[in-house]
Protein backbone atom coordinates (compact mmCIF):
# COMPACT_ATOMS: atom_id res chain seq x y z
CA UNK A 1 0.00 0.00 0.00
CA UNK A 2 1.28 3.47 -1.30
CA UNK A 3 -0.03 6.96 0.70
CA UNK A 4 -1.83 9.20 -0.91
CA UNK A 5 1.23 11.67 -0.84
CA UNK A 6 3.56 9.72 -2.18
CA UNK A 7 1.15 9.14 -5.13
CA UNK A 8 0.90 12.38 -5.83
CA UNK A 9 4.04 13.11 -5.95
CA UNK A 10 4.85 10.27 -8.42
CA UNK A 11 2.39 11.53 -10.29
CA UNK A 12 3.43 15.51 -10.58
CA UNK A 13 6.94 14.24 -11.50
CA UNK A 14 5.81 12.16 -14.38
CA UNK A 15 3.36 14.45 -15.80
CA UNK A 16 5.38 17.40 -15.94
CA UNK A 17 8.43 15.06 -17.84
CA UNK A 18 5.62 14.14 -19.90
CA UNK A 19 4.29 17.87 -20.35
CA UNK A 20 8.34 18.80 -21.28
CA UNK A 21 8.78 15.88 -23.55
CA UNK A 22 5.63 16.65 -25.42
CA UNK A 23 7.08 20.05 -25.74
CA UNK A 24 10.41 19.33 -26.71
CA UNK A 25 9.36 17.08 -29.41
CA UNK A 26 6.58 19.36 -30.74
CA UNK A 27 8.94 22.60 -30.55
CA UNK A 28 11.36 20.53 -32.36
CA UNK A 29 9.32 19.56 -35.28
CA UNK A 30 8.27 22.68 -35.37
CA UNK A 31 11.39 23.98 -36.15
CA UNK A 32 12.03 21.42 -38.58
CA UNK A 33 9.04 22.65 -40.14
CA UNK A 34 8.70 26.11 -40.19
CA UNK A 35 12.32 26.88 -39.67
CA UNK A 36 13.15 24.50 -42.61
CA UNK A 37 10.83 25.89 -45.22
CA UNK A 38 11.57 28.98 -44.28
CA UNK A 39 15.39 28.15 -45.33
CA UNK A 40 13.82 26.62 -48.58
CA UNK A 41 12.41 30.16 -49.47
CA UNK A 42 15.19 32.21 -48.48
CA UNK A 43 17.65 29.65 -50.48
CA UNK A 44 15.24 30.49 -54.22
CA UNK A 45 15.20 34.06 -53.22
CA UNK A 46 19.00 33.28 -52.95
CA UNK A 47 19.48 31.64 -55.78
CA UNK A 48 17.00 33.85 -58.16
CA UNK A 49 20.09 36.77 -57.30
CA UNK A 50 22.79 34.22 -58.15
CA UNK A 51 20.87 33.47 -61.34
CA UNK A 52 20.41 37.25 -62.10
CA UNK A 53 24.38 38.00 -61.48
CA UNK A 54 25.17 35.59 -64.01
CA UNK A 55 22.82 36.64 -66.43
CA UNK A 56 24.20 40.38 -65.92
CA UNK A 57 27.57 39.08 -65.92
CA UNK A 58 27.44 37.13 -69.48
CA UNK A 59 25.38 40.07 -70.71
CA UNK A 60 28.10 42.35 -69.88
CA UNK A 61 31.24 40.40 -71.29
CA UNK A 62 28.48 38.88 -74.63
CA UNK A 63 30.32 35.67 -73.86
CA UNK A 64 32.25 33.22 -70.96
CA UNK A 65 35.62 34.82 -71.35
CA UNK A 66 38.24 34.68 -68.29
CA UNK A 67 37.50 37.86 -66.63
CA UNK A 68 33.23 36.63 -66.51
CA UNK A 69 34.50 33.82 -65.36
CA UNK A 70 36.84 35.27 -62.59
CA UNK A 71 33.99 37.36 -61.73
CA UNK A 72 31.44 34.71 -61.31
CA UNK A 73 34.67 32.70 -59.47
CA UNK A 74 34.91 35.44 -56.63
CA UNK A 75 30.69 35.79 -56.26
CA UNK A 76 30.12 31.78 -55.97
CA UNK A 77 33.07 32.01 -53.31
CA UNK A 78 31.76 34.93 -51.36
CA UNK A 79 28.17 33.50 -51.57
CA UNK A 80 29.19 30.01 -50.18
CA UNK A 81 27.25 28.11 -53.33
CA UNK A 82 28.46 25.84 -56.71
CA UNK A 83 27.38 26.96 -60.06
CA UNK A 84 27.18 24.80 -62.95
CA UNK A 85 26.25 26.37 -66.22
CA UNK A 86 25.15 24.06 -68.96
CA UNK A 87 24.22 24.58 -72.89
CA UNK A 88 21.21 23.94 -74.47
CA UNK A 89 22.32 20.06 -75.19
CA UNK A 90 22.95 19.82 -71.54
CA UNK A 91 26.55 19.68 -71.52
CA UNK A 92 28.32 21.24 -68.45
CA UNK A 93 30.43 24.34 -69.99
CA UNK A 94 31.34 25.70 -66.47
CA UNK A 95 31.65 24.68 -62.89
CA UNK A 96 31.97 26.84 -60.42
CA UNK A 97 33.63 23.93 -57.89
CA UNK A 98 36.58 23.04 -59.97
CA UNK A 99 37.46 26.52 -59.52
CA UNK A 100 37.93 26.81 -55.59
CA UNK A 101 36.81 25.02 -52.43
CA UNK A 102 33.32 25.31 -51.63
CA UNK A 103 32.45 26.04 -47.25
CA UNK A 104 29.58 26.59 -46.00
CA UNK A 105 28.81 29.47 -43.58
CA UNK A 106 31.05 28.58 -40.91
CA UNK A 107 34.21 28.45 -43.03
CA UNK A 108 33.62 24.34 -42.94
CA UNK A 109 34.69 22.50 -46.38
CA UNK A 110 31.69 21.12 -47.89
CA UNK A 111 32.58 17.36 -50.12
CA UNK A 112 30.56 18.41 -53.71
CA UNK A 113 29.11 15.23 -53.44
CA UNK A 114 26.71 16.11 -50.97
CA UNK A 115 25.58 19.44 -52.26
CA UNK A 116 22.51 19.76 -53.92
CA UNK A 117 21.92 21.24 -56.97
CA UNK A 118 18.44 23.29 -58.38
CA UNK A 119 17.89 24.02 -62.21
CA UNK A 120 17.41 27.77 -63.38
CA UNK A 121 17.03 28.69 -67.21
CA UNK A 122 19.70 30.89 -68.24
CA UNK A 123 18.64 33.92 -70.34
CA UNK A 124 20.35 35.77 -72.76
CA UNK A 125 19.08 38.96 -74.37
CA UNK A 126 14.95 37.38 -73.63
CA UNK A 127 16.13 34.15 -74.96
CA UNK A 128 17.13 30.98 -73.29
CA UNK A 129 20.55 30.30 -74.29
CA UNK A 130 21.12 27.08 -71.51
CA UNK A 131 20.76 26.23 -67.65
CA UNK A 132 22.28 27.41 -64.56
CA UNK A 133 22.41 24.97 -61.93
CA UNK A 134 23.20 26.35 -57.87
CA UNK A 135 24.25 24.03 -55.58
CA UNK A 136 24.04 24.69 -51.96
CA UNK A 137 24.53 21.65 -49.34
CA UNK A 138 21.75 19.33 -49.40
CA UNK A 139 20.46 19.35 -45.68
CA UNK A 140 18.57 22.64 -44.64
CA UNK A 141 19.83 23.62 -41.24
CA UNK A 142 23.60 22.59 -42.44
CA UNK A 143 25.50 25.80 -40.97
CA UNK A 144 27.03 26.20 -37.23
CA UNK A 145 25.08 28.69 -36.35
CA UNK A 146 21.56 26.83 -37.22
CA UNK A 147 23.07 23.55 -35.72
CA UNK A 148 23.89 26.18 -32.79
CA UNK A 149 20.09 27.70 -32.54
CA UNK A 150 18.80 23.95 -32.16
CA UNK A 151 20.73 22.86 -29.37
CA UNK A 152 20.56 26.07 -27.33
CA UNK A 153 16.74 25.00 -27.99
CA UNK A 154 17.15 21.54 -26.35
CA UNK A 155 19.03 22.96 -23.27
CA UNK A 156 16.69 25.06 -22.33
CA UNK A 157 14.08 22.50 -22.84
CA UNK A 158 16.29 20.09 -20.84
CA UNK A 159 17.39 22.76 -18.21
CA UNK A 160 13.23 23.09 -17.84
CA UNK A 161 12.72 19.76 -17.69
CA UNK A 162 15.27 19.67 -14.54
CA UNK A 163 13.24 22.75 -12.80
CA UNK A 164 9.88 21.05 -13.49
CA UNK A 165 10.95 17.58 -11.76
CA UNK A 166 12.35 19.70 -8.98
CA UNK A 167 9.14 22.06 -8.68
CA UNK A 168 6.96 19.55 -8.70
CA UNK A 169 8.73 17.11 -6.03
CA UNK A 170 8.22 20.48 -3.77
CA UNK A 171 4.60 21.39 -5.18
CA UNK A 172 3.37 17.63 -4.57
CA UNK A 173 4.18 18.01 -0.81
CA UNK A 174 3.23 21.23 -0.60
CA UNK A 175 -0.63 20.59 -2.26
CA UNK A 176 -0.33 17.00 -1.31
CA UNK A 177 -0.19 18.06 2.81
CA UNK A 178 -3.16 20.57 1.74
CA UNK A 179 -5.07 18.17 -0.28
CA UNK A 180 -4.68 15.34 2.77
CA UNK A 181 -5.36 17.32 5.95
CA UNK A 182 -8.96 17.16 5.39
CA UNK A 183 -8.99 13.57 4.64
CA UNK A 184 -6.81 12.64 7.34
CA UNK A 185 -9.38 14.55 9.69
CA UNK A 186 -12.15 12.64 8.19
CA UNK A 187 -10.49 9.40 9.12
CA UNK A 188 -10.32 10.84 12.55
CA UNK A 189 -13.59 11.61 12.55
CA UNK A 190 -14.64 8.09 11.62
CA UNK A 191 -12.26 6.43 14.23
CA UNK A 192 -14.20 9.09 16.94
CA UNK A 193 -17.38 7.28 15.65
CA UNK A 194 -16.10 3.63 15.67
CA UNK A 195 -15.44 4.40 19.13
CA UNK A 196 -18.80 6.06 19.90
CA UNK A 197 -17.33 9.58 20.19
CA UNK A 198 -19.93 11.44 18.60
CA UNK A 199 -19.57 14.89 20.03
CA UNK A 200 -15.98 14.82 20.17
CA UNK A 201 -15.85 15.09 15.60
CA UNK A 202 -14.42 17.88 14.72
CA UNK A 203 -15.35 20.31 10.98
CA UNK A 204 -13.64 19.48 8.38
CA UNK A 205 -12.89 22.64 6.13
CA UNK A 206 -12.04 22.59 2.41
CA UNK A 207 -12.86 23.37 -0.95
CA UNK A 208 -12.73 20.79 -2.75
CA UNK A 209 -16.57 19.93 -3.13
CA UNK A 210 -16.28 15.89 -2.82
CA UNK A 211 -14.28 16.22 0.35
CA UNK A 212 -16.53 18.55 1.75
CA UNK A 213 -19.80 16.46 0.55
CA UNK A 214 -17.93 13.27 2.78
CA UNK A 215 -16.89 14.98 5.47
CA UNK A 216 -20.68 16.57 5.83
CA UNK A 217 -22.29 12.89 4.97
CA UNK A 218 -19.99 11.49 8.33
CA UNK A 219 -21.31 14.02 10.44
CA UNK A 220 -24.54 13.62 9.63
CA UNK A 221 -24.45 10.53 10.13
CA UNK A 222 -22.30 10.58 13.50
CA UNK A 223 -25.21 12.75 14.63
CA UNK A 224 -28.12 10.07 13.42
CA UNK A 225 -25.89 7.39 15.27
CA UNK A 226 -26.09 9.54 18.40
CA UNK A 227 -29.86 10.14 18.15
CA UNK A 228 -30.39 6.31 17.77
CA UNK A 229 -27.92 5.84 20.39
CA UNK A 230 -30.05 8.54 22.65
CA UNK A 231 -33.50 7.06 21.40
CA UNK A 232 -32.38 3.76 22.31
CA UNK A 233 -31.26 4.97 25.91
CA UNK A 234 -34.75 6.52 26.11
CA UNK A 235 -36.56 3.64 24.93
CA UNK A 236 -34.62 1.42 27.61
CA UNK A 237 -35.76 3.29 30.27
CA UNK A 238 -39.50 4.14 29.20
CA UNK A 239 -39.58 0.56 28.65
CA UNK A 240 -38.94 -0.25 32.00
CA UNK A 241 -40.88 2.13 32.98
CA UNK A 242 -43.73 0.82 31.22
CA UNK A 243 -43.35 -2.62 32.50
CA UNK A 244 -42.34 -1.93 35.76
CA UNK A 245 -45.98 -0.28 36.75
CA UNK A 246 -47.92 -3.39 35.76
CA UNK A 247 -45.96 -5.65 37.02
CA UNK A 248 -45.54 -3.98 40.38
CA UNK A 249 -49.72 -4.21 40.57
CA UNK A 250 -49.69 -7.27 39.57
CA UNK A 251 -47.36 -8.46 42.03
CA UNK A 252 -49.02 -6.17 45.00
CA UNK A 253 -52.85 -8.34 43.70
CA UNK A 254 -51.56 -11.94 43.64
CA UNK A 255 -49.40 -11.23 46.84
CA UNK A 256 -52.83 -9.93 48.23
CA UNK A 257 -54.63 -12.97 47.49
CA UNK A 258 -52.12 -15.43 48.38
CA UNK A 259 -51.87 -13.52 51.56
CA UNK A 260 -55.81 -14.15 51.78
CA UNK A 261 -56.57 -10.09 52.27
CA UNK A 262 -58.71 -9.96 49.01
CA UNK A 263 -60.86 -12.40 47.87
CA UNK A 264 -60.34 -13.27 43.76
CA UNK A 265 -63.74 -12.31 43.05
CA UNK A 266 -64.43 -10.88 39.56
CA UNK A 267 -63.68 -7.05 39.98
CA UNK A 268 -60.21 -7.62 41.27
CA UNK A 269 -59.40 -10.21 38.98
CA UNK A 270 -60.73 -7.90 36.27
CA UNK A 271 -57.57 -5.31 37.06
CA UNK A 272 -55.31 -8.35 37.12
CA UNK A 273 -56.62 -8.78 33.45
CA UNK A 274 -56.46 -5.49 32.66
CA UNK A 275 -52.60 -4.98 33.50
CA UNK A 276 -51.85 -8.45 31.61
CA UNK A 277 -53.56 -6.74 28.64
CA UNK A 278 -51.72 -3.79 28.69
CA UNK A 279 -48.18 -5.66 28.88
CA UNK A 280 -49.37 -7.59 26.37
CA UNK A 281 -49.78 -4.75 24.28
CA UNK A 282 -46.16 -3.54 25.04
CA UNK A 283 -45.09 -6.77 23.91
CA UNK A 284 -47.24 -6.69 20.70
CA UNK A 285 -45.78 -3.04 19.80
CA UNK A 286 -41.86 -4.56 20.27
CA UNK A 287 -42.94 -7.40 18.33
CA UNK A 288 -44.13 -4.97 15.52
CA UNK A 289 -41.20 -3.74 14.73
CA UNK A 290 -40.38 -6.79 12.24
CA UNK A 291 -42.68 -4.98 10.05
CA UNK A 292 -40.61 -1.87 9.35
CA UNK A 293 -37.31 -3.67 9.92
CA UNK A 294 -38.29 -6.88 7.67
CA UNK A 295 -37.15 -6.65 3.99
CA UNK A 296 -40.71 -6.50 2.21
CA UNK A 297 -43.95 -5.30 4.11
CA UNK A 298 -46.62 -8.74 2.78
CA UNK A 299 -49.77 -7.10 1.38
CA UNK A 300 -52.93 -8.49 0.96
CA UNK A 301 -54.94 -6.16 -0.83
CA UNK A 302 -58.98 -5.95 -1.61
CA UNK A 303 -61.43 -2.86 -2.68
CA UNK A 304 -61.82 -1.16 0.83
CA UNK A 305 -64.38 1.23 1.54
CA UNK A 306 -62.08 3.65 3.36
CA UNK A 307 -64.90 6.30 4.47
CA UNK A 308 -66.75 3.41 6.67
CA UNK A 309 -63.89 2.39 8.18
CA UNK A 310 -63.33 5.63 9.20
CA UNK A 311 -66.16 6.23 10.43
CA UNK A 312 -65.80 3.10 12.75
CA UNK A 313 -63.00 3.77 13.93
CA UNK A 314 -64.48 7.09 15.08
CA UNK A 315 -67.67 5.58 16.45
CA UNK A 316 -65.59 3.29 18.73
CA UNK A 317 -63.74 6.15 20.02
CA UNK A 318 -66.56 8.69 20.86
CA UNK A 319 -67.30 7.49 24.15
CA UNK A 320 -63.39 8.20 25.23
CA UNK A 321 -64.02 11.71 23.34
CA UNK A 322 -67.08 12.09 25.39
CA UNK A 323 -65.17 11.05 28.64
CA UNK A 324 -62.57 14.14 27.79
CA UNK A 325 -65.42 16.29 26.58
CA UNK A 326 -63.86 16.39 23.02
CA UNK A 327 -65.58 17.89 20.33
CA UNK A 328 -65.19 15.24 17.24
CA UNK A 329 -66.04 16.31 13.88
CA UNK A 330 -66.03 13.73 11.04
CA UNK A 331 -66.50 15.03 7.78
CA UNK A 332 -65.87 12.00 5.56
CA UNK A 333 -67.27 11.74 2.27
CA UNK A 334 -69.45 8.82 1.69
CA UNK A 335 -68.44 5.66 -0.39
CA UNK A 336 -64.44 6.40 -0.98
CA UNK A 337 -63.19 3.15 -1.89
CA UNK A 338 -59.25 2.35 -1.94
CA UNK A 339 -57.59 -0.83 -3.15
CA UNK A 340 -54.94 -1.73 -0.23
CA UNK A 341 -54.84 -3.82 2.89
CA UNK A 342 -57.63 -3.05 5.36
CA UNK A 343 -55.80 -4.72 8.48
CA UNK A 344 -53.30 -2.07 7.42
CA UNK A 345 -55.06 0.92 7.05
CA UNK A 346 -57.16 -0.09 10.30
CA UNK A 347 -53.88 -0.15 12.20
CA UNK A 348 -52.78 2.82 10.65
CA UNK A 349 -56.38 5.41 11.34
CA UNK A 350 -56.79 3.80 14.69
CA UNK A 351 -52.99 4.63 15.62
CA UNK A 352 -53.69 8.66 14.28
CA UNK A 353 -57.02 8.79 15.97
CA UNK A 354 -55.52 7.15 19.36
CA UNK A 355 -52.69 9.85 18.87
CA UNK A 356 -55.41 12.80 18.74
CA UNK A 357 -57.11 11.19 21.64
CA UNK A 358 -53.94 10.92 23.72
CA UNK A 359 -52.25 14.27 23.25
CA UNK A 360 -55.79 16.84 23.13
CA UNK A 361 -56.52 18.19 26.05
CA UNK A 362 -60.29 18.29 27.61
CA UNK A 363 -62.84 20.52 25.95
CA UNK A 364 -60.43 20.00 22.96
CA UNK A 365 -61.19 19.49 19.27
CA UNK A 366 -60.43 16.90 16.74
CA UNK A 367 -61.45 16.79 13.48
CA UNK A 368 -61.75 13.72 10.99
CA UNK A 369 -61.78 14.11 7.30
CA UNK A 370 -62.08 12.34 4.13
CA UNK A 371 -62.31 13.29 0.33
CA UNK A 372 -61.23 11.74 -2.90
CA UNK A 373 -59.39 14.24 -5.52
CA UNK A 374 -58.86 13.25 -8.81
CA UNK A 375 -55.31 11.07 -8.82
CA UNK A 376 -55.58 10.70 -4.84
CA UNK A 377 -57.37 10.11 -1.67
CA UNK A 378 -56.80 12.51 1.28
CA UNK A 379 -57.27 11.72 4.86
CA UNK A 380 -56.56 14.13 7.90
CA UNK A 381 -56.67 13.36 11.27
CA UNK A 382 -56.34 17.01 13.45
CA UNK A 383 -56.94 18.16 16.43
CA UNK A 384 -56.20 21.27 19.29
CA UNK A 385 -53.26 18.58 21.61
CA UNK A 386 -49.97 20.25 23.09
CA UNK A 387 -48.57 19.80 19.88
CA UNK A 388 -44.97 19.10 18.84
CA UNK A 389 -42.20 21.16 19.70
CA UNK A 390 -40.61 22.40 15.56
CA UNK A 391 -37.25 20.60 16.86
CA UNK A 392 -38.67 17.17 17.34
CA UNK A 393 -41.02 17.34 14.01
CA UNK A 394 -37.96 16.14 11.68
CA UNK A 395 -37.73 12.99 14.34
CA UNK A 396 -41.34 12.19 14.73
CA UNK A 397 -41.00 9.20 12.68
CA UNK A 398 -38.14 7.42 14.24
CA UNK A 399 -38.35 4.44 15.98
CA UNK A 400 -38.70 5.01 19.78
CA UNK A 401 -38.74 8.75 19.54
CA UNK A 402 -41.32 10.30 22.21
CA UNK A 403 -41.34 14.16 22.36
CA UNK A 404 -40.31 15.36 25.67
CA UNK A 405 -44.01 16.51 25.67
CA UNK A 406 -45.52 13.31 24.95
CA UNK A 407 -43.30 11.50 27.04
CA UNK A 408 -44.35 13.72 30.61
CA UNK A 409 -47.78 13.41 30.04
CA UNK A 410 -47.92 9.71 30.90
CA UNK A 411 -49.39 8.37 28.07
CA UNK A 412 -48.01 5.42 28.04
CA UNK A 413 -46.24 3.42 24.19
CA UNK A 414 -42.87 3.05 23.20
CA UNK A 415 -43.05 5.63 20.23
CA UNK A 416 -43.55 3.00 17.08
CA UNK A 417 -46.91 3.89 16.35
CA UNK A 418 -46.17 6.76 13.35
CA UNK A 419 -43.31 4.92 12.58
CA UNK A 420 -45.13 2.07 11.77
CA UNK A 421 -47.99 3.82 10.08
CA UNK A 422 -45.75 5.33 8.13
CA UNK A 423 -43.96 2.24 6.57
CA UNK A 424 -47.39 0.73 6.05
CA UNK A 425 -48.96 3.67 4.31
CA UNK A 426 -45.98 3.75 2.15
CA UNK A 427 -46.22 0.13 1.49
CA UNK A 428 -49.74 0.95 0.22
CA UNK A 429 -48.88 3.86 -2.31
CA UNK A 430 -49.23 6.54 -0.02
CA UNK A 431 -47.33 9.57 1.64
CA UNK A 432 -48.08 11.08 5.33
CA UNK A 433 -47.08 14.18 6.48
CA UNK A 434 -47.23 16.09 9.98
CA UNK A 435 -48.06 20.13 10.91
CA UNK A 436 -47.45 21.03 14.22
CA UNK A 437 -47.40 23.54 16.40
CA UNK A 438 -46.72 23.42 19.94
CA UNK A 439 -49.52 24.20 22.19
CA UNK A 440 -51.81 24.67 19.53
CA UNK A 441 -52.24 21.50 17.72
CA UNK A 442 -51.33 18.24 15.35
CA UNK A 443 -52.42 17.67 11.14
CA UNK A 444 -51.51 14.65 10.26
CA UNK A 445 -52.07 14.21 6.13
CA UNK A 446 -52.05 10.92 4.66
CA UNK A 447 -52.31 10.89 0.87
CA UNK A 448 -53.34 7.25 -1.17
CA UNK A 449 -52.57 7.74 -4.91
CA UNK A 450 -55.19 5.98 -6.95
Amino acid sequence: MIKINKQLGKYFIFISMLCIAFITVIANLSITLFFSNYLKESRIRDDQKVVQYVEQVYSDYNQLNSQALMSMVHYTFSESVAVRLRDMQDNVIWNSSTSHLITDMGGELINESSLAYKNYPLKYKGEVIGSIEVGRPGSIISSIEDQHFLSTINIVFAIAFIFSVIISMLLSTRISKKFLEPIYLIINNTKLIRNGKYKQLQAVATDTYELNELSRSILELSEKLNYQELLRRRMTSDMAHELRTPLATLQSHIEAFMDKIWEPDEYRLGMVHEEILRLTGLIKELSDLSIIEGEEIKINKSQVNLSKLIKNIAEKYQPMFMGKNITANIAVENDVFLEADEDHLNRIFVNLVSNAYKYTNENGNIVISLIKISGFIQATVEDTGIGIPEKDLKYIFERFYRSDLSRNRGTGGTGIGLTIAKSLIEANQGKISIESEEGTGTKVVCIFYV
